[in-house]
Protein backbone atom coordinates (compact mmCIF):
# COMPACT_ATOMS: atom_id res chain seq x y z
CA UNK A 1 0.00 0.00 0.00
CA UNK A 2 1.23 3.49 -0.78
CA UNK A 3 1.55 5.80 1.70
CA UNK A 4 -0.31 9.31 1.35
CA UNK A 5 1.23 12.44 2.88
CA UNK A 6 -0.35 14.06 6.03
CA UNK A 7 -1.27 16.90 4.22
CA UNK A 8 -1.26 17.43 0.62
CA UNK A 9 -0.12 21.31 -0.66
CA UNK A 10 -0.55 20.93 -4.08
CA UNK A 11 -1.86 22.74 -6.66
CA UNK A 12 -3.89 19.42 -7.71
CA UNK A 13 -5.18 17.05 -7.39
CA UNK A 14 -6.05 18.17 -3.57
CA UNK A 15 -7.15 16.82 -0.36
CA UNK A 16 -10.53 15.15 -0.70
CA UNK A 17 -13.07 15.93 1.64
CA UNK A 18 -14.70 13.27 3.97
CA UNK A 19 -17.86 13.78 2.10
CA UNK A 20 -16.83 13.43 -1.44
CA UNK A 21 -14.94 10.41 -0.11
CA UNK A 22 -17.75 8.87 1.31
CA UNK A 23 -19.63 9.26 -1.92
CA UNK A 24 -17.26 7.63 -4.16
CA UNK A 25 -17.66 4.65 -2.17
CA UNK A 26 -21.41 4.37 -2.98
CA UNK A 27 -23.09 1.74 -4.43
CA UNK A 28 -22.68 1.12 -8.58
CA UNK A 29 -25.81 2.22 -10.11
CA UNK A 30 -26.40 1.99 -13.96
CA UNK A 31 -26.09 5.42 -15.71
CA UNK A 32 -29.28 4.46 -17.34
CA UNK A 33 -31.39 4.39 -14.04
CA UNK A 34 -33.71 7.54 -13.57
CA UNK A 35 -32.21 8.15 -10.04
CA UNK A 36 -29.00 8.61 -11.68
CA UNK A 37 -30.38 10.79 -14.31
CA UNK A 38 -31.78 13.08 -11.54
CA UNK A 39 -28.32 13.03 -9.88
CA UNK A 40 -26.52 14.09 -13.00
CA UNK A 41 -29.31 16.71 -13.79
CA UNK A 42 -28.88 18.22 -9.94
CA UNK A 43 -24.87 18.08 -10.53
CA UNK A 44 -25.11 20.13 -13.84
CA UNK A 45 -27.08 22.59 -12.20
CA UNK A 46 -24.84 23.32 -9.14
CA UNK A 47 -22.05 23.34 -12.15
CA UNK A 48 -23.79 26.45 -13.19
CA UNK A 49 -24.11 28.29 -9.84
CA UNK A 50 -20.54 28.08 -9.55
CA UNK A 51 -19.44 29.18 -12.88
CA UNK A 52 -21.89 31.51 -12.89
CA UNK A 53 -23.44 30.99 -16.11
CA UNK A 54 -26.81 30.01 -17.72
CA UNK A 55 -24.69 28.04 -19.98
CA UNK A 56 -25.29 24.37 -20.90
CA UNK A 57 -22.30 22.66 -19.14
CA UNK A 58 -21.05 19.28 -20.76
CA UNK A 59 -19.25 17.14 -18.47
CA UNK A 60 -16.06 15.61 -19.91
CA UNK A 61 -14.47 12.40 -18.85
CA UNK A 62 -11.30 12.91 -18.10
CA UNK A 63 -8.60 15.02 -16.55
CA UNK A 64 -8.76 18.66 -17.51
CA UNK A 65 -6.41 19.27 -20.14
CA UNK A 66 -9.62 16.94 -21.92
CA UNK A 67 -11.46 20.20 -21.93
CA UNK A 68 -8.81 22.52 -23.20
CA UNK A 69 -7.66 19.95 -26.33
CA UNK A 70 -11.54 19.30 -27.11
CA UNK A 71 -12.51 22.88 -26.80
CA UNK A 72 -9.39 23.82 -29.49
CA UNK A 73 -10.29 20.72 -31.52
CA UNK A 74 -14.16 21.55 -31.59
CA UNK A 75 -13.25 25.60 -32.67
CA UNK A 76 -11.28 25.53 -35.05
CA UNK A 77 -10.62 24.30 -39.00
CA UNK A 78 -6.85 23.41 -40.50
CA UNK A 79 -5.14 26.72 -40.79
CA UNK A 80 -7.43 28.93 -38.22
CA UNK A 81 -5.43 31.43 -36.09
CA UNK A 82 -5.90 30.40 -32.51
CA UNK A 83 -4.74 33.58 -30.03
CA UNK A 84 -3.26 31.91 -26.70
CA UNK A 85 -2.59 34.25 -23.71
CA UNK A 86 -1.03 32.75 -20.96
CA UNK A 87 1.56 33.90 -18.72
CA UNK A 88 3.31 30.71 -18.27
CA UNK A 89 4.09 27.54 -19.13
CA UNK A 90 0.80 26.40 -20.42
CA UNK A 91 0.93 28.80 -23.09
CA UNK A 92 3.90 26.34 -24.45
CA UNK A 93 1.09 23.16 -23.93
CA UNK A 94 -1.45 24.95 -25.80
CA UNK A 95 0.64 25.83 -28.56
CA UNK A 96 1.17 22.22 -28.87
CA UNK A 97 -2.61 21.50 -28.98
CA UNK A 98 -3.06 23.96 -31.11
CA UNK A 99 -0.36 22.62 -33.86
CA UNK A 100 -1.55 19.02 -33.15
CA UNK A 101 -4.81 19.98 -34.14
CA UNK A 102 -3.04 21.60 -37.52
CA UNK A 103 -4.25 25.31 -36.21
CA UNK A 104 -1.67 28.32 -36.36
CA UNK A 105 -0.92 29.43 -32.53
CA UNK A 106 -0.23 33.02 -32.02
CA UNK A 107 1.62 33.88 -28.58
CA UNK A 108 0.73 36.91 -26.91
CA UNK A 109 4.26 37.12 -25.24
CA UNK A 110 4.73 38.25 -21.49
CA UNK A 111 6.85 38.80 -18.33
CA UNK A 112 6.73 35.28 -16.56
CA UNK A 113 6.98 37.10 -13.22
CA UNK A 114 3.65 39.49 -13.97
CA UNK A 115 0.82 39.39 -15.78
CA UNK A 116 -0.18 39.35 -19.19
CA UNK A 117 -0.59 43.05 -20.69
CA UNK A 118 -3.68 43.89 -21.78
CA UNK A 119 -1.87 46.45 -24.27
CA UNK A 120 -0.46 43.32 -25.58
CA UNK A 121 -3.19 41.27 -25.86
CA UNK A 122 -5.34 44.23 -27.89
CA UNK A 123 -2.21 44.36 -30.09
CA UNK A 124 -2.14 41.08 -30.98
CA UNK A 125 -6.01 40.94 -32.01
CA UNK A 126 -5.55 43.83 -33.65
CA UNK A 127 -3.18 42.40 -35.72
CA UNK A 128 -4.99 39.13 -35.70
CA UNK A 129 -8.64 40.09 -35.51
CA UNK A 130 -9.43 36.77 -38.24
CA UNK A 131 -8.40 34.38 -35.68
CA UNK A 132 -10.77 31.59 -34.63
CA UNK A 133 -10.13 31.44 -30.69
CA UNK A 134 -8.42 32.92 -27.89
CA UNK A 135 -7.47 30.47 -25.22
CA UNK A 136 -6.81 32.25 -22.26
CA UNK A 137 -5.46 30.96 -18.68
CA UNK A 138 -6.80 32.50 -15.70
CA UNK A 139 -4.44 31.04 -13.31
CA UNK A 140 -0.48 29.74 -14.34
CA UNK A 141 -0.03 27.38 -11.72
CA UNK A 142 3.81 27.16 -11.43
CA UNK A 143 4.27 31.39 -11.36
CA UNK A 144 1.12 31.53 -9.40
CA UNK A 145 0.02 34.60 -11.65
CA UNK A 146 -3.47 35.34 -12.34
CA UNK A 147 -4.33 36.92 -15.55
CA UNK A 148 -6.95 39.88 -16.45
CA UNK A 149 -8.99 36.82 -17.89
CA UNK A 150 -12.13 39.35 -17.55
CA UNK A 151 -10.20 42.00 -19.96
CA UNK A 152 -8.47 39.73 -22.17
CA UNK A 153 -12.08 37.74 -22.84
CA UNK A 154 -14.15 41.02 -23.46
CA UNK A 155 -11.71 42.39 -25.81
CA UNK A 156 -11.95 39.45 -27.97
CA UNK A 157 -15.70 39.49 -28.31
CA UNK A 158 -15.52 43.09 -29.31
CA UNK A 159 -13.60 41.88 -32.40
CA UNK A 160 -16.23 38.58 -32.71
CA UNK A 161 -14.09 36.35 -31.73
CA UNK A 162 -14.84 33.16 -29.45
CA UNK A 163 -13.28 32.47 -26.66
CA UNK A 164 -11.89 29.38 -24.55
CA UNK A 165 -10.89 29.94 -20.91
CA UNK A 166 -8.25 27.67 -18.89
CA UNK A 167 -9.97 27.85 -15.20
CA UNK A 168 -9.04 24.33 -13.79
CA UNK A 169 -7.25 25.77 -11.30
CA UNK A 170 -9.39 28.69 -10.01
CA UNK A 171 -13.10 28.00 -10.48
CA UNK A 172 -14.44 27.47 -7.06
CA UNK A 173 -11.46 29.19 -5.47
CA UNK A 174 -11.69 32.32 -6.49
CA UNK A 175 -14.16 34.84 -8.20
CA UNK A 176 -15.36 33.59 -11.69
CA UNK A 177 -17.62 34.43 -13.95
CA UNK A 178 -18.15 32.67 -17.13
CA UNK A 179 -21.40 35.17 -18.47
CA UNK A 180 -20.19 38.18 -17.45
CA UNK A 181 -17.02 37.87 -18.48
CA UNK A 182 -17.85 36.93 -22.21
CA UNK A 183 -16.73 33.27 -21.66
CA UNK A 184 -17.52 31.14 -24.53
CA UNK A 185 -16.03 27.49 -23.35
CA UNK A 186 -15.23 27.75 -19.44
CA UNK A 187 -13.13 24.67 -18.59
CA UNK A 188 -12.70 23.78 -14.91
CA UNK A 189 -11.95 20.13 -13.49
CA UNK A 190 -12.34 17.89 -10.47
CA UNK A 191 -8.91 17.52 -8.98
CA UNK A 192 -8.18 21.74 -7.80
CA UNK A 193 -10.70 23.94 -5.91
CA UNK A 194 -14.18 21.00 -6.32
CA UNK A 195 -11.93 18.55 -4.20
CA UNK A 196 -12.68 15.50 -6.03
CA UNK A 197 -10.22 12.70 -7.77
CA UNK A 198 -9.06 13.34 -11.03
CA UNK A 199 -11.18 12.53 -13.44
CA UNK A 200 -14.42 14.79 -14.99
CA UNK A 201 -13.81 17.88 -16.66
CA UNK A 202 -16.71 20.72 -16.07
CA UNK A 203 -17.45 23.03 -19.35
CA UNK A 204 -19.57 25.22 -19.91
CA UNK A 205 -20.65 26.01 -23.67
CA UNK A 206 -21.94 29.23 -24.79
CA UNK A 207 -24.51 29.11 -27.80
CA UNK A 208 -22.49 31.10 -29.75
CA UNK A 209 -20.04 28.20 -28.96
CA UNK A 210 -22.72 25.45 -30.17
CA UNK A 211 -22.47 27.80 -33.20
CA UNK A 212 -19.53 27.51 -34.09
CA UNK A 213 -19.21 23.45 -33.46
CA UNK A 214 -22.20 23.00 -35.81
CA UNK A 215 -20.50 25.52 -38.63
CA UNK A 216 -17.35 23.49 -39.24
CA UNK A 217 -16.67 22.08 -42.25
CA UNK A 218 -15.79 18.68 -40.41
CA UNK A 219 -17.74 19.15 -36.59
CA UNK A 220 -16.04 16.86 -34.19
CA UNK A 221 -18.36 13.54 -34.04
CA UNK A 222 -18.10 10.08 -32.37
CA UNK A 223 -14.91 10.69 -30.57
CA UNK A 224 -14.44 11.28 -26.84
CA UNK A 225 -13.72 14.75 -27.51
CA UNK A 226 -16.73 16.29 -28.82
CA UNK A 227 -19.34 18.49 -27.43
CA UNK A 228 -22.17 17.90 -29.71
CA UNK A 229 -21.95 14.09 -29.32
CA UNK A 230 -23.15 15.19 -25.86
CA UNK A 231 -25.68 17.61 -27.21
CA UNK A 232 -26.98 15.01 -29.19
CA UNK A 233 -27.53 12.39 -26.55
CA UNK A 234 -27.58 14.29 -23.00
CA UNK A 235 -29.26 17.44 -23.86
CA UNK A 236 -31.65 15.86 -26.27
CA UNK A 237 -32.62 12.46 -24.93
CA UNK A 238 -31.09 12.09 -21.38
CA UNK A 239 -28.43 9.52 -22.30
CA UNK A 240 -25.00 9.10 -22.57
CA UNK A 241 -22.71 8.90 -25.90
CA UNK A 242 -20.50 6.58 -23.43
CA UNK A 243 -20.53 5.31 -20.25
CA UNK A 244 -20.10 8.36 -17.53
CA UNK A 245 -17.51 7.55 -14.63
CA UNK A 246 -20.82 6.81 -12.13
CA UNK A 247 -18.35 6.69 -8.75
CA UNK A 248 -16.77 10.22 -10.21
CA UNK A 249 -20.06 11.47 -10.62
CA UNK A 250 -21.20 10.64 -6.96
CA UNK A 251 -18.49 12.34 -5.73
CA UNK A 252 -18.75 15.91 -7.99
CA UNK A 253 -22.41 15.63 -6.94
CA UNK A 254 -21.62 15.98 -3.11
CA UNK A 255 -18.60 18.57 -3.63
CA UNK A 256 -21.14 21.01 -5.48
CA UNK A 257 -23.06 20.51 -2.56
CA UNK A 258 -20.52 21.07 -0.10
CA UNK A 259 -19.40 24.35 -1.83
CA UNK A 260 -22.58 25.62 -2.47
CA UNK A 261 -23.74 25.08 1.31
CA UNK A 262 -20.39 26.13 2.27
CA UNK A 263 -21.83 29.95 0.12
CA UNK A 264 -19.45 30.37 -2.92
CA UNK A 265 -18.58 34.19 -1.29
CA UNK A 266 -17.42 32.27 1.94
CA UNK A 267 -15.15 29.44 0.08
CA UNK A 268 -13.31 32.39 -1.73
CA UNK A 269 -13.10 34.37 1.94
CA UNK A 270 -11.57 31.46 2.93
CA UNK A 271 -9.28 30.84 -0.23
CA UNK A 272 -8.06 34.61 0.05
CA UNK A 273 -7.60 34.39 4.21
CA UNK A 274 -4.91 31.55 3.33
CA UNK A 275 -3.21 32.44 0.70
CA UNK A 276 -2.64 36.03 2.32
CA UNK A 277 -1.14 33.78 5.51
CA UNK A 278 1.23 31.99 3.72
CA UNK A 279 2.29 35.22 1.28
CA UNK A 280 3.08 36.89 4.73
CA UNK A 281 4.95 34.26 6.45
CA UNK A 282 7.07 33.55 3.25
CA UNK A 283 8.23 37.35 3.18
CA UNK A 284 8.39 36.80 6.79
CA UNK A 285 10.91 34.20 6.19
CA UNK A 286 13.29 36.52 3.49
CA UNK A 287 11.90 34.81 0.81
CA UNK A 288 10.98 36.43 -2.61
CA UNK A 289 7.35 35.60 -3.95
CA UNK A 290 7.39 34.92 -7.95
CA UNK A 291 4.82 37.34 -8.69
CA UNK A 292 6.22 40.66 -8.61
CA UNK A 293 2.80 42.49 -8.40
CA UNK A 294 0.77 41.28 -5.15
CA UNK A 295 -2.28 42.56 -7.41
CA UNK A 296 -1.54 39.59 -9.31
CA UNK A 297 -0.92 36.64 -7.06
CA UNK A 298 -3.30 33.73 -7.15
CA UNK A 299 -5.37 33.32 -4.13
CA UNK A 300 -5.06 29.24 -5.27
CA UNK A 301 -0.80 28.52 -5.07
CA UNK A 302 1.86 30.63 -3.44
CA UNK A 303 5.29 30.30 -5.74
CA UNK A 304 8.39 31.98 -3.71
CA UNK A 305 11.95 31.59 -5.39
CA UNK A 306 14.54 29.37 -3.48
CA UNK A 307 17.12 30.86 -1.69
CA UNK A 308 20.90 30.78 -2.99
CA UNK A 309 22.66 27.40 -2.81
CA UNK A 310 18.82 25.35 -1.73
CA UNK A 311 17.95 22.77 -3.93
CA UNK A 312 14.23 22.56 -4.62
CA UNK A 313 14.07 18.31 -4.28
CA UNK A 314 15.95 18.55 -1.40
CA UNK A 315 13.94 21.43 0.13
CA UNK A 316 10.00 19.36 -0.84
CA UNK A 317 11.65 15.86 0.47
CA UNK A 318 12.54 16.88 3.70
CA UNK A 319 9.49 18.92 4.17
CA UNK A 320 7.49 15.60 3.41
CA UNK A 321 9.70 12.79 5.22
CA UNK A 322 9.85 15.05 8.27
CA UNK A 323 6.94 16.45 8.55
CA UNK A 324 4.17 14.67 5.92
CA UNK A 325 3.57 17.96 3.89
CA UNK A 326 3.57 17.73 0.46
CA UNK A 327 4.50 20.56 -1.58
CA UNK A 328 5.30 21.43 -5.28
CA UNK A 329 8.02 22.10 -7.31
CA UNK A 330 9.27 24.07 -10.83
CA UNK A 331 8.26 22.93 -14.62
CA UNK A 332 10.50 23.93 -17.44
CA UNK A 333 12.70 26.85 -16.89
CA UNK A 334 11.34 27.46 -13.47
CA UNK A 335 12.65 23.96 -12.64
CA UNK A 336 14.85 24.14 -9.53
CA UNK A 337 14.50 27.82 -8.93
CA UNK A 338 10.81 27.79 -7.26
CA UNK A 339 8.89 26.08 -4.61
CA UNK A 340 4.81 26.00 -4.81
CA UNK A 341 2.19 26.10 -2.23
CA UNK A 342 -0.79 24.69 -2.72
CA UNK A 343 -3.74 25.74 -0.78
CA UNK A 344 -6.68 24.78 -2.78
CA UNK A 345 -9.96 23.58 -2.24
CA UNK A 346 -10.33 21.23 0.96
CA UNK A 347 -6.51 22.12 2.24
CA UNK A 348 -7.30 25.70 1.89
CA UNK A 349 -7.29 26.61 5.63
CA UNK A 350 -4.96 28.85 7.74
CA UNK A 351 -4.22 25.77 9.98
CA UNK A 352 -3.09 23.88 6.91
CA UNK A 353 -1.04 27.22 5.86
CA UNK A 354 0.09 27.35 8.96
CA UNK A 355 1.92 23.96 8.94
CA UNK A 356 3.41 24.43 6.16
CA UNK A 357 5.03 27.37 6.90
CA UNK A 358 6.62 26.19 10.31
CA UNK A 359 7.49 22.98 8.13
CA UNK A 360 9.51 24.84 5.29
CA UNK A 361 11.06 27.25 7.45
CA UNK A 362 12.39 24.49 10.26
CA UNK A 363 13.73 23.02 7.04
CA UNK A 364 15.02 26.15 5.11
CA UNK A 365 16.93 26.55 8.39
CA UNK A 366 18.61 23.56 8.83
CA UNK A 367 20.09 23.93 5.11
CA UNK A 368 21.51 26.93 6.06
CA UNK A 369 18.77 29.67 5.37
CA UNK A 370 19.01 32.50 7.29
CA UNK A 371 15.94 33.26 9.32
CA UNK A 372 14.80 34.43 12.82
CA UNK A 373 13.18 30.82 14.57
CA UNK A 374 9.28 31.81 14.03
CA UNK A 375 9.51 34.01 11.72
CA UNK A 376 7.27 33.07 9.34
CA UNK A 377 4.51 31.93 11.79
CA UNK A 378 4.87 35.46 13.39
CA UNK A 379 4.57 37.13 10.16
CA UNK A 380 1.62 34.66 8.84
CA UNK A 381 -0.50 35.94 12.05
CA UNK A 382 0.46 39.42 12.11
Amino acid sequence: MIEPPRLMMTTGPVEVSPRVLRALGNRMIHHGRPEFIRLYEEMLIDLQTIWKTRSDMVVLHGEGIIGVEASIASMIEPGDKVVVASAGVFGFWFRQLVESHQGVPVIVGSDRRKRTKMESVKEVLDQHNDAALVIAVHCDTVSSIVDDLEGICKEAKKRGIPTAADAISTIAGQDFRADEWGIDLAIGTGQHCLSCPPGLTPVSVSQDAWKRMEEKKHPVRNSYLSFLDMRETWFKGKYFPYTPLVSEVYAMAESCKEILEEGLDNVFARHRDTAETVRKGVVGMGLELFPEDSRSAAEVVTTFLLPDGIEDSKLIEAVLSKHGILLGGGYRDLKGKIVRVGHSGYSSTRANAIASLAAIEEELRAMGHDCRPGSAVAAALS
